[in-house]
């Protein structure tokens, strides 16, 4: 089977959710400034809330937390510009995950490691521009929390005789108690607008790409399979050590019987390989870690895209270790091969029928050969 880079996959995801991690634990310091509130004052609200409305899911009490201190802030530009920087430095990771899954549905894991580099520099460029103006933040909001117009949050007590002891009035009292002018409200409205919006666009975007991915997988690559994922022909009844019906097929299997192989009939179980692939016969050869499929289609415009998808998959398995390409092609044929220090891949179209092969390093001499008595490679 041709693996999936799951390892460099959980490398980045792990990496960049904890980075994002890291980035709100710097920037949200910086956020609270914004709206006027400190750490202690966001803990006090979120126990009083719990215990109050007994909001312990996360979602309800970030949705309350948010727009506490929307009000706080008096629904101010500096707040919602520092709010954005606190999600940009979240949205790597998301892109990351949304990129992998788009990578994975066409096969291109070659692009793995250049999107998590990517999303790497995207993190960092995002959350330098936080700290610079988180730092804006803190020397504008410098002077405020020691100031009389701080107003520390204090939950509303259990009984009028409590409220009366105490010389601060609860938040619920204080519509807008921030460092920065407050907005008026017909712009306090249209910002809490393009924040929901934003969100909800970039969920409905995330969607469409699910949406899409299938079509995106059969686009690509209209084969699932690979050389390593071919069950073994013992557990498919179709796959019989009998002699071929087209004659390419037949001319194909007697001459791979010659050079001492065993060769299957196994045009039911390559069909069941390729869906949607019309298949009329199929040669099989799994020995001594060589994988062997000879096709015959009847379309030549699904000869050409499978050809394509399964040069794909032979270079997905090499991609990290820079493969020497060999690329021909002649009078109805073209030739696609690959070679590394420990395995060799062929792909060859033939109007419509197709040569597939993947066989380890020490039949790399045989394979060349072989191909260049059949009449494709013409230097080997």
């Amino acid at each position: 089977m041709i693996s999936m880079p799951i390892g460099p996959f959980l490398i980045f995801f792990f990496a960049l959710s904890v980075l994002s991690h890291i980035s709100n634990h710097i920037l949200y310091r910086y956020l609270y400034m914004s709206a006027g509130v400190t750490a202690e004052d966001v803990r006090t609200y979120l126990w009083s809330t719990a215990e109050d409305n007994h909001m312990h899911r996360n979602r309800d009490r970030h949705d309350q937390l948010w727009a506490w201190m929307e009000r706080r802030s008096g629904y101010a530009k500096e707040f919602y510009t520092m709010s954005r920087y606190c999600s940009l430095t979240n949205l790597p990771v998301k892109l990351y995950f949304v990129g992998v899954m788009v990578i994975f549905a066409t096969r291109l894991y070659q692009y793995t490691w250049a999107l998590g580099a990517a999303m790497l520099v995207l993190w960092a460029i995002f959350t330098l521009l936080g700290f610079r103006y988180g730092k804006y933040i803190q020397a504008e909001t410098a002077d405020f929390f020691d100031s009389s117009r701080y107003k520390p949050y204090r939950p509303k007590r259990e009984s009028d005789q409590e409220e009366s002891d105490t010389s601060e009035e609860p938040y619920e009292e204080i519509p807008y108690a921030g460092p920065f002018e407050a907005a008026e409200p017909e712009v306090a409205q249209r910002r809490r607008f393009r924040r929901g919006y934003t969100q909800k666009l970039f969920v409905v975007a995330v969607v469409l790409v699910f949406l899409v991915l299938p079509m995106l997988s059969s686009k690509f690559l209209p084969s699932s399979s690979t050389p390593e994922a071919t069950t073994q022909p013992s557990e498919f009844p179709s796959a019989q050590p009998t002699s071929a019906g087209t004659p390419e097929a037949q001319a194909m299997y007697d001459r791979l019987e010659q050079e001492g192989f065993h060769p299957l009939n196994a045009v039911g179980q390559l069909s069941d390989t390729y869906p949607g692939i019309i298949l009329s016969d199929g040669i099989l050869v799994e020995e001594e870690g060589l994988h062997l499929e000879y096709l015959v289609l009847t379309q030549e415009s699904q000869a050409k895209d499978l050809a394509q998808g399964l040069q794909h998959q032979l270079y997905e398995l090499v991609a990290a270790r820079d493969p020497d390409i060999t690329e021909e092609s002649g009078e109805g044929y073209t030739l696609y091969t690959q070679e590394t220090e420990g395995d060799y891949g062929v792909v060859v179209r033939d109007g419509t029928n197709i040569l597939y092969v993947y066989c380890p390093q020490y039949d790399t001499t045989w394979m060349k050969w072989f191909l260049n008595d059949l009449g494709y490679l013409s230097d080997y």
